[in-house]
């Protein structure tokens, strides 16, 4: 009756006749004439709250803190009413009456929220259950202040500006001033302890969830959250719920999604014990048993979703193929069996049924999400295949997983669980199995071939039209074709080559991607095979590859970067070191066509190109070919050529002449890394390589929207930059000869430095050392000195016999 008679008191009063300052409330508490008067003590706040309806000021919010904190002391039933008041006035936004209130008591508003802890609940303080409600709906009212305004804004956003982000990925990076605030404060773990304690009484629960779902929004909040552990609780929130499709499952997805895309898959790493595990298992049977409404089918894939990350951690999938500890009746299978089970389901049914009858029915419809289910549980069991644990790989070799993939490529199957599908959906089921059986076939290529893999894979490549098929079957047969000689016959006694040959023929009819992979597997299927080399010659390969390197974009194009190294690979593999294949190449003019290439081409392919040359001019036969070519542009002939070069790479590593005289008596090849000017050279070096390094990371972040081919070509320049090429240019001329060509006066000066190479080279290798012995101290014996100090005099007697015949 007590309680019933100071609601009504305070529902009479009218406030807006009233003037009552937050000071006097506090006074209440403070006076000694009315510190013992509890009822009136609530009155009054309840007054002063109805007086703030439209929210308490910020410059209040120290006084506020203060007669929260005493209020809580109280515990009494009075004080509890105008305690869930000053709960419900806070749930509308704080008035800011001066631009300086947002720096001065916005940061109180953490103090605010912690005032408020003692009310929520912990293990290691009293339980206080009938505030609890209010407190809740506070707190999620608070979190959410904002949050509907931006998702407009993120609904009619436009990115304009590519580096721009958009309203969500703001609030993700940088919060609500409520979102930072409860980030500040220390009550988040008190959330999680009173999501924990409801975990069973959803009337606590769905506000709670709503609270952490605000929350998850903002980055920092996510890690908090995370770094306690909430996406553990939030899945056995799941496991608890009897029905999968109320609000409180969806709501507990949101936030694991949300939690996923603010701090990253480390987030549910949580998730890999053997209970987590098996709660999914039977989360997942009970979906595919019972769902059959649409949103069921999309809670379905998001638990693929969730599944397949969890497969990319190996402590996680150890229990996907481990059986459940506790064995009963349901469980004999593990959750990899269940995986394989529904994604073959259908095709097992219907392997060699061309329709549907009674008595066959399909498990699976055709719709977007049956397509995207089976998309993702292939793509989940692909995932699990790359781990290469044995058992994993025993599981799929015992189902009909790599059999249902070749249904679908298959040009003999006719089967209903293939033809059901419409042409765009057939399409993008065919192009997803191609791209998984390119990277099973990694793992399991022995399966893959009994199962007639190969031979499904030529077929369909050999009818299909479709350049992206052609593509994806290519890169199949790409990985497959790196494996050992026996393989590789196997894959050309499929008929492969003759597809391969046929793609690079028709120039016109294939994109340059088609041909950059039919040289590079034909690259591949010849490396250390000779019956492939054999088959490749006599396939008429030798003459398309002559064609291929008289293309005048060849070497000098960006697009053409990629396809110009797989030409060069497929020439050093598929036609040099098998003697016939090079008198083929040498008779089809190819050493000219190479020359002619070498002239032409940019820094990153010269490395690959006199490697070939250097490889071609063992044969004896391409020797007389070598002295007898003229450039078709500047007339120069084939030593000259090289000599401009070996110049062109003298000036790369700082070499310097005088009147085509060689200068430095000590470091004739590389005096930048003279170890003894080492510390002169110390703060221009590290000046140039930080400014390498900015802009290195500047090309990065231009090319990082390119894709992949930019980061190739970048990556392959890198390596060719790091060879010296005078050496090979060296040994080129040195199974030709040095003199046989003529040679201008000064490419003869820069003959004398190209055929004593070596020998300076080992001088300065040498002198390194002998610098490095000095420099720890360590003293050689007699006999090792003695012989290091006459090889390092031979050097220089070399270098000065050198500049002697230079300036003659």
């Amino acid at each position: 009756m007590k309680t019933q008679s100071f609601i009504k008191s305070t529902k009479d009063l009218s406030p807006g006749k009233e003037t009552l300052t937050i000071n006097q409330v506090l006074e209440m508490f403070r006076s000694k004439y009315t510190e013992q008067l509890v009822d009136r003590k609530a009155e009054t706040i309840v007054r002063f709250c109805r007086l703030r309806s439209n929210g308490f000021l910020l410059e209040e919010i120290n006084e506020l803190i203060e007669i929260l904190r005493l209020a809580i002391g109280e515990q009494n039933e009075h004080m509890n009413i105008a305690i869930e008041k000053i709960c419900e006035t806070a749930s509308v936004p704080f008035v800011k009456l001066r631009t300086s209130d947002q720096l001065k008591f916005v940061p109180k508003l953490s103090v605010f929220l912690d005032s408020l802890r003692p009310l929520l609940y912990n293990p290691q303080q009293e339980d206080r259950p009938e505030l609890r409600m209010p407190v809740i709906s506070f707190l999620k009212s608070f979190a959410e202040e904002g949050i509907s305004e931006i998702m407009k804004e993120e609904a009619s956003f436009e990115n304009k500006k590519q580096a721009e982000l958009s309203p969500l990925q703001q609030l993700m990076k940088n919060g609500t001033r409520n979102l930072r605030a409860l980030n500040d404060s220390s009550i988040i773990e008190d959330i999680i302890f009173t999501m924990q304690h409801y975990s069973k009484n959803y009337e606590y629960l769905l506000p709670i969830l709503e609270l952490i779902s605000s929350c998850i929004l903002f980055q920092g909040l996510a890690s908090k959250f995370s770094n306690f552990g909430i996406l553990k609780d939030i899945i056995y929130v799941i496991f608890e719920c009897e029905d999968f499709r109320s609000y409180i499952v969806k709501s507990c997805f949101e936030i694991i999604w949300n939690t996923i895309e603010a701090v990253g898959v480390a987030a549910i790493k949580l998730f890999a014990v053997e209970d987590i595990i098996s709660g999914l298992k039977k989360l997942f049977e009970n979906i595919m048993k019972h769902g059959y409404k649409l949103e069921d089918k999309c809670l379905r894939n998001e638990l693929l979703i969730l599944l397949n990350y969890l497969t990319r951690d190996d402590r996680a999938l150890q229990y996907f193929v481990d059986k459940p500890t506790i064995v009963t009746v349901q469980n004999q299978t593990t959750f990899l069996d269940v995986l394989l089970f529904y994604a073959t389901i259908d095709e097992v049914t219907f392997y060699n049924e061309p329709i549907r009858t009674n008595q066959l029915r399909s498990f699976f419809g055709t719709t977007s999400e049956d397509l995207e289910f089976k998309k993702l549980i292939w793509s989940g069991v692909l995932t699990a295949v790359q781990s290469g644990i044995p058992a994993v790989l025993d599981a799929v070799k015992e189902s009909p997983f790599i059999i249902t993939l070749l249904l679908y490529i298959d040009p003999l199957a006719n089967s209903y669980a293939v033809n059901r599908w419409s042409p765009p959906q057939k399409r993008e089921i065919q192009l997803h199995c191609l791209g998984i059986l390119g990277n099973v076939i990694v793992y399991l290529k022995d399966d893959f071939y009994e199962k007639n893999g190969l031979f499904c894979l030529t077929k369909f490549l050999t009818n299909t039209n479709d350049q992206d098929h052609k593509e994806r079957c290519l890169k199949a047969f790409n990985y497959a074709s790196e494996f050992e000689t026996n393989y590789k016959i196997k894959i050309c006694d499929e008929g492969v080559m003759d597809n391969l040959i046929e793609f690079l023929q028709n120039e016109n009819d294939n994109p340059l991607k088609i041909k950059e992979l039919c040289f590079s597997i034909i690259s591949n299927l010849c490396k250390d095979c000779n019956k492939n080399k054999k088959l490749f010659r006599q396939k008429g390969g030798v003459e398309m590859i002559v064609s291929a390197l008289k293309n005048p974009n060849l070497g000098t194009s960006a697009r053409y970067a990629l396809y110009a190294v797989s030409v060069l690979d497929c020439l050093w593999n598929a036609i040099l070191g098998n003697r016939k294949s090079e008198a083929n190449f040498l008779d089809s003019e190819g050493l000219y066509v190479l020359l002619e290439f070498l002239e032409t081409c940019d820094e990153m392919h010269k490395k690959l190109t006199l490697s070939c040359l250097s490889y071609l001019i063992e044969n004896p036969k391409s020797i007389p070919y070598f002295c007898d070519w003229n450039s078709g542009k500047t007339m120069i002939n084939s030593t000259q050529l090289l000599v401009k070069i070996y110049q062109q790479e003298d000036h790369r590593f700082g070499v310097k002449y005088q009147d085509g005289i060689i200068i430095n008596k000590y470091r004739p090849l590389n005096p930048m890394s003279d170890p003894r000017k080492a510390h002169e050279l110390n703060d221009s070096i590290e000046a140039r390589q930080k400014k390498l390094s900015q802009m290195k990371v500047q090309q990065e972040d231009l090319e990082s929207d390119v894709g992949s081919e930019a980061y190739l070509v970048r990556r392959i320049k890198e390596k060719a930059e790091e060879y010296d090429l005078r050496a090979i240019v060296f040994a080129i001329l040195y199974r030709t000869g040095f003199d046989k060509n003529e040679l201008l006066p000064n490419e003869k000066q820069q003959i004398e430095v190209i055929q004593l190479y070596p020998h300076f080279k080992i001088g300065e290798i040498w002198s390194e050392i002998k610098f490095e012995l000095e420099q720890e101290k360590v003293k050689p014996t007699s006999d090792d000195y003695h012989w290091m100090m006459t090889s390092i005099e031979e050097c220089e007697e070399l270098v000065m016999n050198c500049m002697s015949t230079q300036n003659l």
